[in-house]
This record gives C-alpha cells, structure tokens and sequence, in this order.
C-alpha cells in the first residue's frame, strides 16, 4: 500500500505520545495495523509490551488480522504474538483481573439481558427498593443510575444522598456474592486495584511500553480513568478518532478527552489524516455542508481522495407528501441500481451491484416495518440487524407453548396445533410422544429444583417429537435471505435454546413452579425485543440482501449505496424522549456536564454525518410528511441541500451505466475458532452448525462448574510457583474457597465437590510437586494465525520440559476431571492443533502431548508422541474447514460411534447425508 505523507508520518511516530485524528475513510485500521508492526520492529519490544484497544470485538477481529498478516509479509516468523493484546477493554480488564488476582477467576461478566434478570431476581437485596423504584418496571433505569454514578463525574462538592450510596454498595455487593462482574465493575476492579495493590500494578504495568486507543473520541470517565493509570507506566500512548464521529455520549462517553489530549498528555505528536480514500467529492462535500455547523469541533477538513467519481444522479434529496412514495423511491432506486457498474477499488475489476451493496440507515426502527413491507412487496430480499420478529414465528409460538401446556394454560391439542402449523411434515403420533414425555414434567410442589430443567424439557421435546432440522425441509418454501426455511427455522430454535439458557443461568435453583411462572413472563413481558431471529446471527456469512441498520450500528461500515430516509424534525434530529426517565429518580445537578446525556442537535448532527460519511458512492436523503409530529423538515436536510451535489430527481434514470451481473461483494470477513469447536468441526461438521451456528445451548446441570474450579486451583498452584513462590505447603483449603465456584449446587452437593476438589489438588501436589521446576507455561494464551482472517485460539493447562535421560522433551498438558477424560476421545487432530499453537507460541516444536485424569483416587496419565511432520496437514485441515463454515458446508458427516457419543444427538435425526 502506498501511504501519504501524513499516514507516513502516523506509522513512524514511534517514541512521542501521538494523536491521530483520522477523518471518515481515511484508512485508520490500516495505519493503525502498519504503526503497530513498526513498533514490534523495535529492538527493546516484544509483542508482550503492546496493548491495542478498540471499542468492539469486531473491530478487534479486523485489526488483529490485518496486524498478523503485515507482520507475517515484514518479520516473518515472530514469537509470542498471541501475547500482544487486541481487543475491547471490557475484554482486556477481565483478562488482566483474573491472570493476577487469582480469587477473580470464578466470575463471569452479565452481559445485558442477565443483568435484568439479575436486577429483578434480587430486587430486595440490591438496594431498588429503597430508593422507591418497582421491579421490572423500573430495571433498565435502576441499571442505568447505577453505571452512572460509577462511571460518570459528579460535580465537584456533590455527596449522593445516603440511599444511592447504600444502593450502590448493596448492588456490587450482592454481584460480588454471586461472583458475577457487570461492565462497569470490570474496569473499576482493574481502577482500584492498579491504584492500591502493588503486585497487580508491577505485573501489568511491569510489561507494558505501547498503548493504542482506537475510537477515542466514545471513551467515558471510568475508560479515561483506566487509560491514566495506565500511562502510569510511561508507556507511548497513542489515541486515534474523530471527535465529528463522537456517538455515544448518551452513554457517557465525553467528547473532551479527545479534544483536550495534547493538553493533558505530555509530548505529543498531533496528526490529522484528512484524506478520504471510500467516498466520491459530492458525498465528501454533502457531509462537510452538514458537520461544519457544529461549533464543539476540533478544526479539520476532509479531501476526497479516492477512485470514486461524481456523476450527476448520484445523490439526492427528495420530500415527498407521503411514507409510501417516500418508500416506493427507495425500493424502486434499489431496482434500478442493481446490476449497474462499480469498482471496489481503483485498477480493480468491474461487478455489477447486488442488494447487500445498498443499506438504508434508520435513527430509530419507527420507519422500519413500512420500508419492509414496501420492499416485500417488490420482492427485494432484506435483512434488518435489530428490529426482529421472532416471537411472531410460528416455530417460537409453538416452542413456547410447549411451556404454556406445563403451566396449564393451554390444553393438549392447543399444544399439537401449534406445533402442526409449523410444518406439515411433523407426525402426529410423535408430537403426541414428545407431549407424553414431558407431561411427566409438570412441576408440582414437591419437586426437587434440578428435576425441572427448562432446557433439558425444550431438548426432550425436540428429540421425542422427532424435529430434526430435515423435518422442516419444504422445496415449495422460498426460505429467508439465502436460508432454507428447514435453516431458518432450526436458527430459530437455537435462539430459544439461547433464551432458555440467559433465564435458567440466573434462576436455575428457583422453586419449580415459581420457575415456570417467571419463565413465562420473562417471555411475556421482557424478552420479545431482546432477541434477533437466530439467523441473523450467523457471523460467518453476510446474505446477499439490502442491509436495513440504524446508524450507531453502521459505525465502521461502507456501502456503495446509502439511503438515509425520515428526514424530518423530530426525528433526526430526534425529539427528547418523554415519559419517566432516570432524572425522576436522581437531579440533574449531581453529574459533571450532565448536558451531553441529552438529545442535543450538535449529537444529532454528528449522527447524521456519520450516516452521509457511510456511502462510497451513491447517496439518497428522503422525508415525507408522516404525521403531526413528522411534518417539518430537518434542519440537516437544509445543510446538504446547500452542495452543489445535490439534486432532487423523483425519477432518476441510470440506464446510461453499463450492465453487468448483479455480483455481491467478496470479501472474506475474520473468522476465530478455537480448539473445542474445531474438535466439534472435526467429529461432524453438522455437530459444529446446532452448537456454533444455530446456537443450541447444553441444559445447565447442578454440579456444573467443577471442571473450571479445578483448573483454577491447579492453575494458582502453578503460576505462584513461576512466580518464585514455594507452594509446597500452598493451604489447599484456601484454594478450595477460593475457587470452587459452582453456582446451580445444593449446599450439600456444594460441600462434597469441594471435598472431591481438595482431595483432587492434595494427590495432584504430592504426586508432582518435585516436577514443578520443569514447568515453562501455566494456562498460556496461544493463537494460531493462518493468513485470510483465520486464526484459531486457546489456552494450553500446562507446558513442562522434561529431561529423559539426558534427551530434553516438551510435553503439552491438557487437564480433564475424571468425567470430562470419559466424555472426551482424543484424536490426533487436537494433539496436533496444540503442538501447532506452541510452535506458534515459541518457534519450536513439542514432543509429547498428555492428557492429565485427575481422580480423588488415582490420576492417571495419556501420552502420545507428537508426529510433527503433520503440523502442515493439520494446517491445511484447519484452512479446508474454516472455509467450508464460511460456504456452509456443514453437513453430517460421522460414523454411528460418534453419533453414540455425541451430546447433540437429541438434535439430530442421526442421518448420514453425502
């Protein structure tokens, strides 16, 4: 790639402090992916000293595969990268908590949807109902108060009222009980523990010497604050944004921290990158028409520097008197477009544009259904990455009577019915089995709270009812967006599995009947709008349809054609939310600069920019009169109307384009595997599709957790050891506590784990303690990186170099409890994927790989001798099966053995297909 002067010049500032302010399309993960392989290039620096944050696992994904593909084309083979951390810093803070504070690797983090559940499960005891807010009614705003006191600034001299201290502390105390992080405490762990315990800060610290801060114009107090703790290492810190781009300050992130950088951080480089290399002159001009009406911006241009050209027709701004012209321009443009010439990139070939090249961008999903039902009805296939339907699929009514029958609300043939309507294949003899079999479930006063088992019931019925995925197979049926209506439907069912599994996760140990009950209002009332449609989750694959998004969720995206429709005030510019919001609860006056929470038209505008900056080429603003509250026009629409570029046309006619077949974009995205779903790939392809893609989740069992709570005991042995320690009289009894962590246990089957776990951990380090001197790494972080946006990763137990009568031997450990080593058949395809990781990891090659039992009775030991020679075969496997789940080339491919042994098999019709 030829780079410009100022990309230059971002890429070889190595040693001051730099801050890149990288306008829309200037190349940023480029010059951010080349900087980081100029600092690697350092003699002083290993892949150990870089962290590189960016604000989402995709963007993480993307920049560690252009990272690893320039350092492979520039260093050749380089130890340790699986070291370098890129990644969120939610991600980055659990990481670093629990490598170092070992009490900490018990704790899950709740993502949103468990938080809720968590909130109304323990309502009394986490302070909501002193401080006069109602269960469910109130959560999501109980949940937003408390991350803002804990990540937002209240104003000088301000002291909470004693009710939200006390809110605030019973909250995190009673998470802590549970041993449970949300995504604030995450990083104020991190916070307080780099600010008070030594040893955390020399060990994280101790290493780090480059710091990189992607999307820093959406960092909040409680991530700046993380940042300066950090910086505390005199580590280079280098940030990168555009303070134009800022999206989240209703979420607390503060446009000044990026603004005010060169002030606060000493010697720093400051860099503009202004050229914008995705979008044609007119969309650059449109977008600067629009931005530059902001006052609280820093000073940039922005030059079009790419291979797109204007043509006249290329964007437009057209009002209309009604929704559905507005919408019948949209769908007939999509039309017309479809097939006509574009260029990816400059002296690249000529494809014609399919439907996943259009994305029409929404403020809020107000405009969604009628822009739907406008393209359904002119047979352009979309897909929309939000709003969802699935609980208005048949499949999930049916699914969810299955619990309505239990609770007797419905009768039995109510329950057929449902079921019978979703496909005419489904036998009626088996839907009465399946019935029989679960009506033995009915929960009842004296049932024992594991014996009704939400999802083991929804597995049950699935295998007694006979509904394999082939069941649902209809060659009449068109399916959805590329997706066999049998797909569609068996998505469906894992994203119930999924919802299944978010409810029980918390209220797992509930009474039966009172489980049963809150399961059915959880569906009732809460989680019809969590929820996608379960094919839209399938991140290995983009369907070939128009792309229907809000804007936040465009953040990062580019299309060739872009539609921006509702331009009309109130809407974007959105009118202030009514209704009761948190300020009922809390005063305004409590939180520093309080004024960015709320709608603010500088936000709104920066929102709309960031919708224009989207398109590479083709640009289409709309608005229509839809109601009272719709009537006037956005005064964004009357900034772009003042380019030069832009035009109203209500019938623009492109037939003078060159025709070529409709082609959608290929472009490989990132895909990251790790060992257990390539074990599962290598069994049966067809297994990996219900656990990976379809999302099928395994019912939660009373003594889960066991194996993990081993690991981490053994673990803490291990790493103390490296740490110089003598843990040759460790208090076993304080590992035990520490870690034994299984959170659906009885108090009594509780106690007898930890019995088993301590008497596991006492044989383990009488038996092997004399060897501990052999040990090289403990729980390693491996990756294997395989060109194409391929990588695969993991963690090694234990790696220990052995002397055998005088010939050195690197043998890879892989602890299993004595239930996971019976579960397990090892094949030569992990043992090789492990060596692969090492020699990844170090440069050199392992000799042996174990497999550890560990028994309270007796631990035993497997061992194979590595056969090195086929680390390039397994390579090449490994490329053959990425590449078939990107193609969906996942059909069922196992013996009978397998199938015997397989923990889906209630899924699955056993079939072997060709």
């Amino acid at each position: 790639m030829q780079y410009t002067k100022e990309q230059h010049s971002a890429i070889n500032t190595i040693k001051d402090n730099l801050q890149i302010i990288a306008c829309a399309g200037a190349g940023k993960t480029q010059v951010i992916s080349q900087r980081l392989v100029e600092v690697l290039k350092q003699k002083d620096v290993e892949p150990i000293n870089v962290i590189a944050f960016t604000y989402t696992e995709k963007a993480a994904a993307e920049l560690k595969t252009r990272v690893l593909k320039l350092c492979r084309e520039q260093l050749g083979d380089i130890k340790g990268l699986a070291d370098m951390y890129i990644g969120t810093i939610h991600s980055w803070c659990l990481q670093a908590i629990q490598d170092n504070i070992f009490k900490y690797q018990k704790y899950s983090i709740l993502d949103d949807i468990k938080q809720k559940l968590f909130v109304d499960k323990y309502y009394n005891f986490i302070g909501m109902a002193s401080v006069g807010m109602d269960r469910y009614k109130d959560t999501g705003r109980f949940l937003a108060i408390m991350a803002l006191f804990r990540e937002a600034e209240l104003n000088e001299g301000v002291k909470l009222p004693e009710e939200w201290e006390e809110a605030v502390k019973s909250y995190e105390e009673t998470l802590h009980k549970h041993s449970y992080f949300d995504f604030t405490m995450i990083m104020t762990e991190v916070i307080k523990n780099l600010k008070s315990n030594k040893d955390f800060q020399d060990n994280v610290l101790g290493n780090l010497k480059y710091l990189v801060v992607d999307e820093y114009q959406d960092v909040n107090p409680v991530q700046e604050n993380l940042i300066e703790e950090l910086s505390k290492s005199n580590c280079n810190i280098c940030v990168v944004g555009d303070d134009d781009q800022t999206l989240y300050e209703w979420r607390l992130s503060d446009v000044k921290y990026i603004q005010q950088f060169k002030e606060r951080y000493k010697d720093v480089s400051y860099i503009k990158l202004e050229d914008n290399f995705r979008s044609s002159k007119g969309i650059i001009d449109a977008a600067i028409k629009c931005i530059t009406n902001n006052t609280q911006r820093l000073p940039k241009i922005m030059n079009a520097k790419g291979h797109q050209r204007f043509r006249d027709g290329d964007i437009i701004y057209n009002q209309y008197e009604d929704v559905e012209s507005e919408n019948q321009f949209i769908a007939e443009t999509i039309q017309k477009l479809r097939g006509k010439e574009f260029q990816d990139r400059n002296g690249g070939a000529k494809r014609g544009l399919d439907y996943s090249d259009c994305a029409i961008l929404l403020r809020t999903w107000k405009k969604a259904t009628s822009i739907m039902e406008m393209l359904a009805a002119h047979n352009i296939p979309f897909v929309v990455s939000g709003v969802n339907n699935l609980f208005e699929r048949p499949e999930i009514k049916a699914s969810k009577a299955i619990y309505q029958y239990l609770n007797n609300d419905i009768e039995e043939d109510t329950l057929k019915a449902y079921w019978e309507a979703v496909s005419e294949n489904i036998k009626s003899e088996d839907i009465d089995a399946a019935i029989e079999a679960i009506s033995k479930k009915k929960p009842n006063p004296k049932m024992y709270f594991s014996t009704f088992n939400i999802q083991e019931i929804f597995w049950t019925f699935i295998e007694k009812a006979k509904l394999s995925e082939e069941v649902f197979a209809d060659k009449e049926h068109e399916g959805i967006v590329g997706n066999d209506i049998n797909e569609v439907i068996y998505y469906n069912l894992g994203m119930f599995s999924q919802i299944i599994n978010d409810y029980a996760s918390i209220h797992f140990k509930d009474k039966p009947i009172w489980k049963l009950k809150g399961f059915l209002n959880f569906l009732r009332y809460s989680a019809d709008g969590y929820y996608p449609e379960g094919w839209l989750n399938n991140s290995y694959k983009t369907p070939n349809a128009v792309q229907i998004m809000t804007v936040y969720q465009s953040k990062g995206l580019e299309f060739p054609i872009v539609f921006v429709p509702g331009l009309n005030k109130n809407y974007l510019p959105i009118k202030r939310p009514g209704g009761k919001q948190i300020w009922h609860f809390i005063e305004r006056e409590w939180i520093k600069d309080q004024h960015r929470l709320e709608v603010s038209e500088e936000a709104e505008r920066r929102l709309f920019y960031v919708a224009i900056t989207r398109s590479q080429k083709y640009l289409f603003i709309t608005r229509s009169k839809e109601n009272r509250l719709y009537q006037k026009e956005s005064p964004f629409a009357k900034e772009v109307s003042n380019s030069d570029y832009i035009i109203s046309d209500k019938n623009p006619d492109y037939s003078h384009l060159e025709n070529l077949t409709p082609t959608p974009k290929k472009e490989a995205g990132a895909i990251q595997l790790n060992f257990s779903v390539l074990k599962a790939f290598f069994d049966c392809p067809y297994r990996f599709k219900l656990i990976s893609l379809y999302g099928f989740v395994s019912p939660i069992t009373e003594r889960m957790g066991y194996g993990n709570s081993i690991h981490n005991v053994l673990m803490e042995m291990h790493r103390r050891h490296l740490n110089g320690e003598d843990v040759s009289n460790i208090n076993i009894d304080e590992l035990v506590e520490n870690h034994v962590h299984i959170p659906y246990a009885t108090n009594i089957v509780l106690d007898n784990i930890k019995q088993t776990t301590n008497n596991v951990a006492t044989a383990y380090l009488e038996e092997n303690h004399k060897e501990f001197d052999n040990i090289e790494y403990a729980e390693q972080e491996i990756q294997i990186d395989l060109g194409d946006g391929i990588m695969v990763n993991g963690r090694m137990d234990l790696i220990k170099k052995i002397d055998l009568d005088g010939n050195e031997s690197t043998t890879i450990i892989d602890f299993k409890s004595k239930k996971e080593s019976q579960d397990q058949d090892i094949t030569m395809e992990q043992l090789s994927m492990y060596a692969l990781g090492y020699k990844e990891l170090t440069g050199k090659t392992a000799d042996r790989l174990q497999i550890f039992n560990l028994d309270e009775d007796r631990n035993s030991k497997h061992t194979q001798r590595l056969d090195n020679s086929k680390i390039d075969e397994i390579k090449e496997r490994i490329i053959t099966s990425a590449n078939d789940i990107r193609d969906n080339k996942l059909q069922k491919s196992c013996p009978p053995s397998t199938c015997n042994t397989c923990w889906q098999r209630q899924l699955c019709s056993g079939v072997k297909a060709n």
